[in-house]
Formats: C-alpha cells, sequence, structure tokens
C-alpha cells in the first residue's frame, strides 16, 4: 500500500481521516480520508498499481461474480429498470444516432453490450479480466483483454460508457481524460458509480458518532474512491466535455422484505428530497473542435 497525499480530483492536501475496517488478508484497503476541500473520499492508504491491477485482472470477477449466466440475468433487470432509461434521459438533447457506435470499458461479461446490441447499436468494450473477455466472445460480443488508458480503438466511438469502474481506479483524471480521447467530436461518455452520501449512509455516520465510534469503510473496500456528482462533472468538464448532466438513483430490489421496503421507503424518500442517492450517473458531451 502507499500513501495519499493529495486529492485526486482538486490537488487538496487536507485529507482528513473518516472511515476505518478491520484489516483482514486479500483486502485492498481498510481506512478512508475526506477531502476537506472538495468532499472525495479516498482510500487512505491506496493499494498499489500493481495490487490494483492483478485483482481486477484475476480476483474479482472469481471472487465476486464466478457465475457469468447469473450475473448477466441479474444485471440485464438492473440495466432495463435503472440505467438504461436515465441515460437516456440525460442524453435526451444529444441522443446518439441510431446505429450508433458503444464502447464499454471494464464491460464484465456484457450484460450491458449485449443489451444494446438488441437495440440496434454497434457494440464493443474492454475489461482486465480474461474470464470475462472470453466469456463476452463465447456470446459473439466484440471485448478485448486491457484497461484505460491503454486501450486504443480503430477509430473514435459515438459512446463510451464505465459503468461502476471510476470508483477502482488508480487515477480518476486520467481514466476520465482517456475515456474522452475514445470518443469523437459530439460523442458522449457515461460515467456510473456509487453516490458519496445517501440517506443510509447519513444514518450510519450518525449512528457511528452518537456511539463516539469511527464509521466502517464506506463502500466495497476494493473501491479506491466515493464521488459526488460535481467530482464527475469537473473530470468530464476537464477532459472537454462542454455539457455534462448528472443525476442520482437508487435500484428497487425484488424479493424485499416488508420491515426492508418501508426501511428503505423512507430513506429513498430521504435521498430524493435531497437529491441523492445510492449511484450517481453523469453524461458529457465531448466538445467539438468549434466550440473549443
Amino acid at each position: 500500500m502507499v500513501p495519499v497525499d493529495a486529492c485526486a480530483v482538486c490537488g487538496g492536501r487536507d485529507l482528513r481521516p473518516y472511515a476505518v475496517s478491520p484489516w483482514t488478508p486479500g483486502i485492498l484497503h481498510f481506512a478512508q480520508a475526506r477531502c476537506a476541500d472538495c468532499g472525495l473520499v479516498i482510500s487512505q492508504p491506496r493499494a498499489t498499481s500493481d495490487e490494483i491491477a492483478r485483482y481486477y485482472r484475476d480476483d474479482y470477477y472469481r471472487e465476486h461474480w464466478p457465475n457469468a449466466q447469473q450475473a448477466v440475468a441479474s444485471n440485464h433487470g438492473f440495466y432495463v429498470r435503472h440505467e438504461v432509461p436515465l441515460m437516456q434521459a440525460l442524453w435526451g438533447a444529444w441522443p446518439p444516432r441510431p446505429g450508433a457506435s458503444i464502447f464499454e470499458v471494464g464491460c464484465g461479461y456484457g450484460a450491458f453490450l449485449t443489451l444494446m446490441a438488441k437495440s440496434g447499436y454497434a457494440v464493443a468494450g474492454c475489461d482486465p479480466s480474461a474470464d470475462a473477455v472470453a466469456f463476452c466472445r463465447q456470446q459473439g460480443v466484440d471485448v478485448v483483454q486491457g484497461v484505460v488508458p491503454g486501450i486504443t480503438v480503430e477509430r473514435p466511438v459515438d459512446v463510451a460508457v464505465a459503468q461502476h469502474v471510476i470508483e477502482h481506479v488508480e487515477d480518476p483524471r486520467v481514466f476520465v481524460g482517456s475515456m474522452a480521447a475514445l470518443v469523437r467530436p459530439g460523442g458522449l461518455v457515461v460515467l456510473v458509480t456509487e453516490d458519496a452520501w445517501s440517506a443510509q449512509w447519513g444514518l450510519t455516520l450518525l449512528r457511528a458518532r452518537a456511539s463516539g465510534r469511527i464509521p466502517r469503510f464506506h463502500t466495497s473496500t476494493d473501491h479506491t474512491y466515493v464521488f459526488r456528482a460535481e467530482h464527475l462533472a469537473r473530470l468530464l468538464r476537464e477532459s472537454g466535455c462542454d455539457e455534462v448532466r448528472t443525476r442520482s438513483f437508487s435500484y428497487r430490489g425484488a424479493g424485499e422484505s416488508l420491515h426492508w421496503r418501508l426501511y428503505k421507503t423512507t430513506l429513498r424518500a430521504i435521498d430524493r428530497a435531497s437529491g441523492h442517492g445510492d449511484y450517481l450517473m453523469a453524461v458529457g458531451r465531448v466538445a467539438t473542435k468549434s466550440t473549443k
């Protein structure tokens, strides 16, 4: 692990202790700091570049998503109910043309790409996991093994998408810049990640502070960052996007108990009122040459 001395978004150096969980062998991170200047939540210390690369290349899918068919079926449901309609709403003023090219970074088993292919888009993607890439190719999806930065495309694409990827990377500014570099002028960059604040996390913080405890690690310990909407918007604009739209959202799971539904309904109502949720989506339009 390596210490972090500056915020990856604003460059601020006032990084204050935020959350911690017991360290156990095999995890990437166990403690977090929060930038006092912009509010970015940062794993502190952070896994090394080699540790991050090795984990997502060799271990991530085998540990968390060993059943590819089951993962695809589950993700299809979430994408149809949440991500796809929200993307369409956010890019509504500048939608991709029919048959547009979509490239997904960190595509996993290809659940999103197969949905987009059925809608008539020309799809391709990349992932660091050889297992995930092999499964995609078995399904006839054009996917290569690799990461961004590092991947190149034959010609600029209409849309570059990264869902639940930016929170894992070493440098989010370099990552978003490399995403934008894949896209033609006037094309789109789509980012999906967790929201740094939700009513449920606020309740967790309140309980911890009331009992004099440090809250446990906010999100999965394999995440390097937790973002707010303004962080994503800033990164997209700095990478050459002239228009950016963001929105928070939450999943509504099937088969929830009555008690859990009542609990989550209350928290979701607070989130809606405050403009937050469990997740964030940001869509940026890459500026055309005439507007730069």
